[in-house]
């Protein structure tokens, strides 16, 4: 959440890239890249 009341949404990959300037200027930051290892990459093949 940013200062003003705006919410930013990044990928994983952009979260890491500028994470470091978003906490500087950030009012809350919500990090859910753990979940990121839950969710299986693809489907079990029994899914068929």
């Amino acid at each position: 959440m940013l200062p003003g009341g705006g919410e930013l949404l990044f990928c994983a990959h952009h979260a890491r890239e500028h994470g470091p300037k978003l906490r500087e200027i950030a009012t809350d930051i919500h990090d859910e890249t753990g979940k990121l290892a839950d969710t299986p990459a693809t489907t079990p093949d029994s899914e068929d």
